[in-house]
């Protein structure tokens, strides 16, 4: 990827930034934001828990939409499959099914249930396998099989952005609404801001376009999580649906900064840390719990996010000098080169 394309630059900021927001999203515990208290660091928790980071999903899919038809690849269904077969789908698999056998030996042979997932009828074990009808036991991944019901009507998708743009935005915005669709997507918002996405690369918008407002839109998205937060909003539909064009502007007051530059280079380490953060999240929370008597919980919820990425980053490092023909099946990337800026992964294995 080219890092002088200020495009390229903003999208790789905005994986990491997005990912480590990820990380902290799922820090436990979850407090429903009805239930949260009014002490200073409990307001501080709720602000990025449920308002500031419950825009990251809609931003990675954003950044999702515009790549995959920039890319042009919906034309070619067959490749599409090749390439999301590999680089989504692969991936899902490995990391959840690694994480249920991990939890069913937990719990066949210690005697340990971690997690909270219900391993009862043939459904729960369905869904939580393959997330069929609901969340994959490695929960995270939701996002993973979302994404991957998305690329299945994205030749449908595409012929609309291409022929008929604002009647497929009416319709996606109907079947959002309404949730015409059902099952097929967990997060309905994610089709809206997909398609849209796919309508600012079909259409050739300016991406740069709003970055002048960029200081009156993150004052305004602050804004907006404070409401939430302050009124105690537990829809957050409306936030998640205008993510984008308040984040994507914002994200250029970074660009090119000493600080945007990091976020750039730690791209590469993005999917890895959205694929493998949840069990070790797990694990860290369970050592935690032994010592939550001595260790302040503001302490292990700020500390935890940084730890985990610093783990999974050297996991990575290693991995990649160890076995990288292996590791870069795994986690979706069998090229030895860096990707082009064309390629359509919204959570690239390496930039």
């Amino acid at each position: 990827m080219n890092r002088t394309d200020p495009v390229e630059h903003r999208i790789a900021m905005l994986r990491f930034l997005m990912i480590f927001g990820v990380v902290v999203l799922h820090t436990p515990p979850y407090v429903p934001i009805a239930e949260v208290g009014t002490a200073p660091f409990d307001l501080l928790v709720a602000f990025f828990q449920h308002a500031l980071f419950r825009t990251t999903v809609p931003v990675l899919t954003f950044i999702s939409g515009y790549l995959l038809f920039r890319s042009g690849i919906d034309q070619d269904p067959l490749v599409l499959l090749k390439k999301k077969s590999r680089s989504i789908l692969l991936p899902f698999l490995f990391f959840n099914l690694s994480v249920l056998l991990g939890l069913v030996l937990l719990r066949e042979l210690l005697g340990i249930n971690a997690g909270n997932a219900r391993l009862e009828s043939t459904r729960d074990w369905l869904d939580a396998a393959f997330g069929l009808t609901g969340s994959p036991i490695n929960y995270p991944l939701n996002f993973l099989r979302d994404l991957l019901a998305l690329f299945i009507v994205a030749p449908l998708l595409g012929w609309l952005l291409r022929h008929a743009a604002w009647l497929g935005m009416l319709l996606v915005m109907v079947n959002f609404y309404f949730n015409l669709d059902g099952l097929f997507l967990l997060r309905d918002v994610m089709g809206p801001v997909f398609y849209i996405g796919g309508m600012a690369a079909v259409r050739n918008w300016d991406m740069r376009a709003l970055d002048r407002f960029a200081p009156v839109l993150l004052a305004a998205l602050l804004g907006v999580c404070a409401y939430v937060i302050y009124f105690r909003v537990a829809n957050t539909n409306m936030l998640r649906l205008v993510a984008p064009a308040l984040i994507w502007p914002a994200a250029s007051l970074l660009a090119f900064t000493p600080f945007g530059n990091w976020l750039a280079r730690m791209s590469r380490y993005s999917y890895f840390l959205f694929l493998a953060h949840a069990p070790l999240l797990l694990v860290i929370s369970m050592v935690y719990k032994r010592f939550a008597e001595v260790i302040p919980y503001p302490v292990f919820w700020l500390l935890t996010p940084v730890l985990i990425t610093a783990i999974l980053t050297l996991v990575y490092k290693l991995a990649m000098r160890l076995m990288p023909d292996t590791f870069r099946l795994l986690i979706g990337d069998s090229k030895r080169r860096p990707k082009p800026a064309g390629d359509s992964s919204p959570l690239p294995a390496a930039t």
